[in-house]
């Protein structure tokens, strides 16, 4: 094993780590965060950049194989390919999650938010 394909393999699983450890944040904070729109921010902003650094891990790594294929090159497609679907779908998924949480008022209670962030009275009412 040469010195080059070492070192790739090692930033390889340093991304793969980092983004797994992303990934991880993302799901303690689902379930430690205790209104809608903290659990909204702990399920977009971390869960994109884990899968960026891990599907940039899993590049790297096929980039530096030593019987690069066709079939590898296919793999490098998909990869790509998970990410741009990711980057379409999380900000819409994120926003229709916060307009849900608004028409419907699932806020925290009104006496732990600060001024700024507590809703209007009238989104508070039920229709």
């Amino acid at each position: 094993m040469d010195t080059l394909q070492l070192l790739s393999d090692i930033a390889s699983l340093l991304l793969v780590t980092a983004g797994s450890l992303l990934v991880l944040s993302t799901s303690v904070g689902l379930v430690r965060f205790r209104d809608s729109m903290s659990r909204i921010h702990a399920v977009t902003k971390p869960q994109t950049a884990g899968l960026v650094l891990t599907v940039l891990g899993a590049f790297l790594r096929v980039l530096t194989m030593d019987d690069f294929t066709r079939s590898e090159a296919g793999d490098l497609g998909l990869l790509a390919m998970m990410l741009v679907f990711s980057f379409l779908t999380s900000p819409v998924t994120a926003q229709r999650m916060g307009r849900v949480t608004r028409r419907e008022g699932l806020y925290a209670k009104k006496d732990a938010m600060y001024l700024n962030e507590a809703p209007a009275e009238r989104a508070l009412r039920k229709r």
